[in-house]
């Protein structure tokens, strides 16, 4: 049996025990609290370790716009869009830059031969937004983007049926649907020519004998194209946009493919084997979920000699062949 003396003696070494244990787990919680203050400081120390991996999707990434502008496949014998200056900026009395727009005041038109022919707008996914744009200097109707230079002024917005733009005196608007003075006092002669039934935009600004002529039907899945017919669906762009409403398709939280809507079996797309809400996934094997890809894949068009979707139709999966001859 334990004597007082002992007794005292191991409780003295319990409380000593207990206070060293308080001891470390204070200094060890005042680290962990220290660390954490000062990593959230951007002044503080700097980082060490191993380096944390990025836990959002590759498609919520923000894309650099300026590759798009550097490779200008638009326009090659231009080049490089992002070496050109950038166009001079009026400012306002208060020194600040006239540009600035509000997007419940919508600012006035823009002046000038510039004409907005189409649009393709996603609301999620802005840079799937391109304006098809007409009147330029060079005389071609080009597709543009945010961030891109139109005769010296540049798209800063893409809406639904206008796109915002500002150049020297400022930020102005260019509408889709508007009637221009032009235009309603043609002549009588004008109107004659214009009375005649125009061409169905989803055939891309082509008759019913150049579709005739220049595509051939071998199966549903293959099919043989004049070059000339796609040099001429190329050079006007505008009426390309007209042919389908494209719209990005998720899945699972991300994009696997574009949705492509609109489409009649006499139409441009619907004579060359593609159907209303079928999912385009690749062309050649550039990855339309991508819209860097997809825009080299469609610049590529111009020297290829075969082409090949990959479309899902009705949950099937399936590739739909083209000899550009």
């Amino acid at each position: 049996m334990a004597t007082p003396r002992e007794r005292r003696f191991s409780v003295a070494i319990i409380l000593a025990t207990l206070a060293l244990c308080a001891f470390f787990l204070a200094q060890g919680t005042t680290r962990v609290l220290a660390s954490e203050l000062l990593a959230s400081n951007p002044a503080g120390a700097k980082r060490s370790g191993k380096p944390i991996l990025s836990t959002i999707a590759p498609f919520q990434r923000k894309r650099d716009a300026a590759i798009i502008l550097r490779r200008n496949i638009f326009d090659s014998a231009r080049g490089d869009l992002t070496a050109e200056p950038l166009p001079e900026v009026a400012l306002g009395p208060d020194g600040e830059p006239l540009d600035d727009w509000d997007p419940n005041q919508p600012p006035p038109k823009c002046a000038g031969k510039l004409r907005l022919v189409g649009c393709v707008m996603s609301a999620g996914f802005p840079e799937w937004s391109f304006a098809a744009i007409a009147g330029t200097t060079d005389g071609k109707t080009m597709l543009y983007r945010e961030g891109s230079d139109v005769d010296g002024s540049r798209v800063l917005s893409v809406q639904s049926s206008s796109v915002v733009m500002t150049g020297s005196s400022g930020a102005c608007q260019l509408l889709m649907f508007e009637e221009e003075e032009a235009v309603r006092q043609r002549s009588t002669a004008s109107k004659r020519t214009a009375a005649a039934k125009p061409a169905d935009a989803r055939k891309a600004g082509l008759s019913d004998e150049e579709l005739t002529e220049n595509i051939e039907k071998i199966s549903d899945t293959k099919f043989n194209i004049q070059r000339s017919l796609v040099d001429k669906v190329l050079a006007n762009q505008g009426s390309l946009m007209k042919s389908a409403r494209v719209i990005p398709h998720e899945q699972d939280g991300r994009v696997v493919g574009v949705k492509l809507y609109g489409i009649r079996r006499n139409s441009l797309l619907g004579r060359l084997g593609v159907r209303n809400g079928d999912m385009l996934r690749t062309i050649n094997g550039f990855d339309m979920t991508s819209p860097d890809t997809a825009l080299e894949a469609y610049s590529r068009l111009r020297t290829a000699d075969k082409l090949t979707l990959a479309i899902k139709r009705q949950n099937k999966e399936m590739a739909i062949e083209y000899n550009i001859e």
